[in-house]
C-alpha cells in the first residue's frame, strides 16, 4: 500500500472510532408501539414520516384498507368508489400517496391530500402510487410506465417502467425491466445490481442521492447502499440475506433478511448494526426509517397475527397500543433532524455518512495504489 493510500484509510479509521465515541448521539433502548388498528384482521406498516406519522395497509373484514396513524389517532383511507386500497407512503404534511382497487380489479393510483383523493394519472386504464415528495409529487407505476405527477402535470420519463422515489433535486429511483434504475439530472441513466446477479429491487433514495437497492446473487439476496460509484453491502454479521428497503438523510438505512434466529430487522447506524425486533414477535421486517431514527415496520405476533409497529429511541414518546421497551444499540445513532434547505449540513449526518463507507477504506486505499477507485 502507498503512504497516501495508508493515510487515507487512516484517517477514515480514526474519524469511525471517535465519532463511535462522541459526535453520535447512542440510542440506547428502544420503544416498541403496536400499531395495529383496532379490529383489523392484519396490519403492515410501509412508511413513518419526518413526524413520527405512519402509513401502512392491512385486511379488515370488508376487505383491504389503508391507514395514516398520525398523534395515536387513525384514518382509514379507501377512495370513494374503490373496494379496497393500499398505500406506499406519506410525507411530512401528512400527504398519502396509495393504490385503490375497484369493482372490476383494476388499480389506480391515489393521492391522499386535506382529506381529499386526487388521481394523479387521469385517462390511465391503470396505475399505482409508490411515493410522494415533500413538495408533493407523486411517483410511480401504469398504462404508460413510470410517472412523476408534479404542478398539474403527469410526466413519463424514459427507461422507467416504475418510478418508486424522486428527490428534490430531480433524481430518480425506480425499476427497468429486472433491475433498478437511478436516474440523476445531468449525468443520465445507472443500472443498479450486483455483478452475477441478473435483477435488483429498488428500495429509496435520500436527499443526498444515496440510494438502495437488493439484489439476488445464485439465490441469496443482498441489500445495498449506491453513492458516486461505490456500492456498499448491507448484511449484517452472521446474517444468511439482506434486503435494503430505505434509507434517511442521515445515511442511515433500514432493512431486512435472514438472521440466525430467523428473518428480523435491522439498522444500520454509521458502521454499527442494530436488530429491529419487537419483543416477544417472531418473523419482523424493517420497511422505513426517518430522520429521528424511528423505524416502521411489520411483525409476527405471538399469536400469528401481522402487525404493524414502530419502533423508536426511547427518548421519543409514541402514544399507541401499549408501548413496550426492548432492544440495545451497540454503537452509532444520529438522533437528529434532517437539515432545512439552506442550512448547514450538520456535523451527525456528515460523519455518518463517512462512517458507512469505513468498512471500505482499505478497498479505496489498494486502487489509489492501482491509480484509480473501482467499481463494485
Amino acid at each position: 500500500m502507498s503512504k497516501t493510500g495508508f493515510r487515507i484509510f487512516l484517517v477514515i479509521l480514526a474519524i469511525s472510532l471517535v465519532s463511535g465515541g462522541t459526535a453520535h448521539a447512542v440510542y440506547g433502548m428502544r420503544a416498541y408501539t403496536d400499531l395495529h388498528p383496532p379490529g383489523w384482521l392484519s396490519s403492515k406498516a410501509v412508511c413513518v414520516n419526518a413526524l413520527g406519522d405512519v402509513a401502512g395497509y392491512g385486511m379488515t373484514s370488508q376487505g383491504q384498507r389503508g391507514f395514516l396513524w398520525s398523534a395515536g389517532k387513525y384514518t382509514t383511507l379507501l377512495p370513494p368508489g374503490a373496494s379496497s386500497s393500499t398505500v406506499s407512503w406519506v410525507n411530512s404534511r401528512g400527504d398519502v400517496a396509495g393504490t385503490s382497487i375497484d369493482a372490476g380489479g383494476t388499480p389506480h393510483a391515489f393521492l391522499y391530500q386535506n382529506g381529499e383523493y386526487t388521481d394523479p394519472t387521469p385517462g390511465w386504464a391503470y396505475s399505482e402510487a409508490l411515493f410522494v415528495g415533500e413538495d408533493g409529487a407523486v411517483t410511480g407505476s401504469g398504462e404508460l410506465g413510470g410517472f412523476v405527477f408534479s404542478g398539474g402535470q403527469t410526466l413519463v420519463p424514459p427507461w422507467f417502467t416504475a418510478v418508486v422515489a424522486r428527490t428534490s433535486t430531480g433524481v430518480l429511483l425506480g425499476t427497468a425491466d429486472n433491475v433498478a434504475l437511478l436516474y440523476i439530472p445531468g449525468k443520465g441513466y445507472l443500472s443498479l445490481f450486483l455483478p452475477g446477479g441478473d435483477s435488483a429491487s429498488p428500495g429509496r433514495v435520500n436527499e443526498s442521492g444515496l440510494a438502495t437497492f437488493s439484489s439476488p446473487v445464485h439465490g441469496i439476496e443482498k441489500g445495498c447502499v449506491y453513492s458516486g460509484g461505490f456500492i456498499i453491502f448491507m448484511t449484517p454479521p452472521g446474517w444468511a440475506s439482506s434486503k435494503a428497503a430505505s434509507i434517511n438523510n442521515l445515511s442511515e438505512v433500514a432493512g431486512s433478511g435472514d438472521s440466525p434466529i430467523g428473518k428480523r430487522g435491522f439498522l444500520r447506524s454509521g458502521s454499527a448494526y442494530e436488530e429491529i425486533a419487537y419483543p416477544g414477535w417472531g418473523a419482523t421486517e424493517a420497511e422505513s426509517v426517518n430522520d429521528l431514527g424511528q423505524v416502521a415496520g411489520s411483525g409476527e405476533t405471538a399469536t400469528g397475527e401481522e402487525h404493524a409497529f414502530l419502533s423508536s429511541p426511547a427518548s421519543l414518546a409514541a402514544t399507541g397500543n401499549d408501548p413496550v421497551v426492548g432492544g440495545s444499540v451497540p454503537s452509532g445513532g444520529g438522533c437528529t433532524m434532517a437539515p432545512e434547505r439552506g442550512k448547514p449540513v450538520s456535523l451527525s449526518a456528515i460523519l455518518n455518512l463517512l462512517l458507512l463507507f469505513a468498512p471500505m477504506a482499505y478497498s479505496f486505499a489498494r486502487s489509489h495504489r492501482r491509480g484509480g477507485i473501482t467499481r463494485r
